[in-house]
């Protein structure tokens, strides 16, 4: 899909600081809309194949076009897994790809064409299961996250068993013919 109006997207390194785990340079694509902002800006996690899938380009396009600057973040290269994980499920979790959407929102609030208070995240099976995670408050008991997305969007994540004290609208979108993810 060629995005008209806006720049080709540009590679970015971020540093990603989970409470579980060592830092981590994470890189990914930064597609913005033509002038200044600042803009919305969403953050694209991808699915199990990693952010080459043929999704990933598409729905940052269409970000762009309506507005809004797209990062796609790559969860797995900087951790040596560059052909994916879809045969080897479990080597980079969901939940370190949440951490590592928090660590691009983190980056994206730091760009002066990027509105700082208005940052989603989205993304499909795997990426779509870290959604969940990203908007799940569950690494403080008790305690509001300070900084959380402003909406979600999930795409045929997998399931988890509950899903409570959310910190941000959370729109999931499953099919019912779905053979690798089932709703």
């Amino acid at each position: 899909l060629a995005t008209v109006g806006s720049a080709a997207p540009e590679p970015v390194t971020f540093e990603s600081r989970p409470p579980h785990g060592p830092s981590l340079t994470l890189s990914g694509d930064l597609t913005k809309p033509d002038g200044s902002g600042p803009f919305p800006a969403v953050v694209l996690l991808h699915g199990c194949n990693g952010p080459w899938g043929p999704w990933d380009g598409v729905w940052a396009g269409r970000l762009v076009e309506r507005g809004f600057v797209a990062l796609r973040v790559d969860s797995f290269g900087p951790r040596g897994h560059h052909r994916g994980i879809c045969e080897r499920d479990g080597l980079v979790g969901e939940l370190a790809t949440a951490e590592d959407g928090h660590a691009a929102k983190d980056y994206l609030q730091t760009r002066p064409f990027v509105d700082a208070d208005r940052i989603g995240v989205m993304g499909m099976s795997h990426g779509g299961g870290a959604v969940l995670w990203s908007v799940q408050n569950t690494y403080i008991v008790d305690v509001p996250r300070p900084d959380p997305f402003e909406a979600a969007v999930s795409f045929y994540p997998s399931c988890v068993s509950t899903l409570y004290r959310l910190d941000a609208p959370l729109l999931i979108l499953t099919g019912e013919m779905d053979d690798w993810t089932p709703s």
